[in-house]
């Protein structure tokens, strides 16, 4: 016994899960797209910064409003001597006067990769893309089990 919505063929049932599924749905693309979106861009930079040099962890910077703390790189390029701010906040295993490798664009040396600084943005895209997976996974789910589509 399904009760229609007035006018229509369309059951209570089947206006939840069409709310519901598309709604999970929908969040799920979004962060499967966005997961991978920073998967790609990260594997890009990391593409693009051929050159290598030695670099040290210079210093711990804290973020305003953020407990968590970011890392300060220091190297030289050619002699120049540079330093690169991690763009990420976050508890660290780093430690200050810890070496790294830094991999830089010999045609834009302001674009720096740095695989201790990259864990984080990679963390961060695998859990979107776990996330974007569960919820879509939901969405069909309920759809298929409460629509009967197959």
């Amino acid at each position: 016994m399904y009760t229609t919505i007035s006018n229509t063929s369309i059951s209570f049932v089947q206006l939840f899960t069409m709310i519901f599924s598309g709604t999970f749905g929908l969040l799920g693309l979004i962060f499967l797209a966005v997961g991978t979106g920073f998967y790609i861009a990260m594997n890009k930079k990391r593409s693009l910064c051929t050159a290598y040099t030695e670099g040290t962890v210079s210093a711990m910077q804290t973020q305003f409003g953020s407990s968590g703390l970011r890392a300060v790189y220091s190297f030289a390029i050619d002699g120049k001597p540079l330093q690169y701010v991690s763009n990420y906040a976050g508890t660290s295993n780093l430690l200050v006067g810890q070496s790294v490798e830094v991999y830089y664009d010999p045609n834009n040396i302001g674009r720096v990769y740095i695989e201790e600084d990259a864990r984080q943005l990679k963390s961060f895209s695998r859990v979107f893309i776990i996330l974007g997976g569960v919820f879509t996974s939901v969405a069909l789910i309920v759809a298929v089990v409460l629509l009967g589509v197959f």
